[in-house]
């Protein structure tokens, strides 16, 4: 049986109110907010976060697989499944892979590792999709979009959800492209690919997928139609036969955006909430064509189901103004955070930076870092082993800096105590104002740190508030 065995969602902190795009250009925009990726987050950060949340508690060695899905991808030429593994610490011999150029790359890079590991090239795949997609200001889409993370692992071990079947259809349709000098997403007649793109699409796609699983639409629990707008969706589901007051899981619009990649799988997570054995769960993504996937939810899911999209959505960080998320999206000129890290000192350092190992003294037990030869509690000398870091602590000390160059200010420095052992100096990140304290409980989360002068993106570990 081949199924999801785990899935995890991220969403940025940052909110912004829609209200602020409409009191900035006039018009009209939908009610609610929408997610902001910080200065200091991108599609590989938010990527690497719902690959933590996803794993949990799970070895990361029994990984032996891993799809990046994104359309945003920081880098046009760099393998980033590689780099999501280093930080997750992933196997070396771990097989990865890019899928992007759509939105319906998440969906896809799903299926790839489902055949996968029904075929016996892996025995347990790690998807991650992620995306934060850049809109036109004043356009229709500024105030859709959104931003944020999913990651599924798909094995055979005890699955939430068990693959029944997948179809796919595929036909060249322009609507939302987007080339390789263009920051921004373009939309070539948007109403007009969404009735005659869409619609055509989707609905066929997950028509053949209930043919093959010889499933009435009736019988769906749980439709979770990732769209291009709040309203294609709920057509699409009566298209099929189906009634989209009970079946069709709720859009993310009101309060996320609309995602790209990671929205189908992000709307599958919303759909396990609630989901009851033995239920069966139909997932479709769109883009030049469209894959569906019928899945039913299994005996085990009541005892692993995902955190509930509401928990992650909560304590956002309000943003004061159009003005900040112009800033947030750096669509307005600042001074850029340059440093140099070369490739040589990345390479020497990469297991302790970005795997984040420190070392453990045999002769004291002190756990410390960065790694070195003394320990510095009992000063014994080459008795050091290594030692995986936790990635959760507690504030020990603080000081709050309005001067260093960073991407925001003031910029919130920490030394923290990781649970059990090893002691770190981070930047804060994600954090409102006073609500970094002696002893706050804080997780440690991949970031942007700076751009190097070959514009080079440097990443280590940041703090915020867990």
């Amino acid at each position: 049986m081949v199924g999801i065995t785990r899935i995890g969602t991220y969403f940025p902190r940052r909110r912004l109110d829609r209200g602020l795009i409409a009191q900035a250009w006039g018009g009209r925009v939908p009610a609610g907010t929408r997610t902001v990726a910080g200065l200091d987050e991108d599609a590989l950060t938010m990527a690497v976060d719902a690959a933590l949340e996803c794993l949990g508690d799970a070895d990361p060695a029994g990984v032996d697989t891993l799809h990046f899905a994104s359309t945003t991808s920081p880098f046009g030429e760099k393998q980033m499944a590689s780099l999501v593994a280093t930080a997750v610490d992933l196997p070396r011999t771990v097989a990865v892979g890019d899928f992007a150029g759509s939105v319906r790359a998440g969906l896809a890079a799903f299926r790839a590792a489902l055949d996968a590991v029904r075929a016996g090239s892996a025995a347990t795949a790690l998807v991650v999709a992620a995306d934060a997609r850049l809109a036109e200001p004043e356009s229709e889409l500024e105030a859709l979009l959104g931003d944020g993370a999913a990651a599924v692992a798909v094995g055979r071990r005890a699955p939430v959800a068990e693959l029944v079947a997948t179809a796919s259809v595929a036909e060249e349709f322009t609507c939302l492209w987007r080339t390789a000098e263009q920051r921004t997403v373009q939309a070539s007649e948007l109403r007009f690919g969404v009735t005659h793109g869409y619609a055509r699409d989707v609905a066929e796609a997950v028509q053949l997928a209930l043919r093959k699983a010889e499933l009435p639409p009736a019988k769906v629990a749980k439709l979770a139609l990732a769209a291009p707008d709040a309203r294609a969706a709920a057509d699409v589901a009566k298209k099929l036969g189906c009634d989209p007051a009970r079946q069709l899981v709720a859009s993310l619009v009101p309060d996320a955006g609309i995602l790209g990649t990671p929205e189908p799988l992000v709307l599958l997570a919303r759909a396990l909430e609630t989901a009851a054995p033995g239920d069966f769960l139909v997932v479709a993504a769109w883009g030049e064509g469209a894959d569906a996937v019928v899945l039913r939810a299994t005996e085990h899911l009541p005892a692993a189901r995902p955190r509930p999209l509401a928990d992650l959505l909560a304590r956002g960080l309000a943003l004061p103004s159009y003005g900040r998320y112009l800033r947030a999206r750096a669509l307005l000129p600042a001074e850029p955070v340059v440093d140099t890290v070369t490739s040589i000192t990345e390479w020497k350092e990469l297991r302790q930076d970005v795997r984040l190992y420190g070392s453990r003294c045999e002769a004291c037990g002190l756990v410390q870092y960065p790694q070195a030869r003394v320990c510095l509690g009992c000063r014994v000398q080459d008795r050091m082993a290594e030692r995986k870091l936790a990635k959760r602590g507690t504030v020990f000390t603080f000081t709050i800096d309005n001067l260093a160059p960073s991407l925001e200010h003031p910029m919130p420095m920490a030394v923290v105590d990781l649970d059990g052992g090893g002691r770190l100096y981070l930047q804060v990140t994600d954090a409102a104002d006073g609500e970094v304290k002696v002893g706050t409980p804080v997780e440690l989360t991949f970031r942007l740190l700076h751009v190097s002068a070959d514009g080079n993106r440097n990443y280590f570990w940041k703090a915020r508030p867990a």
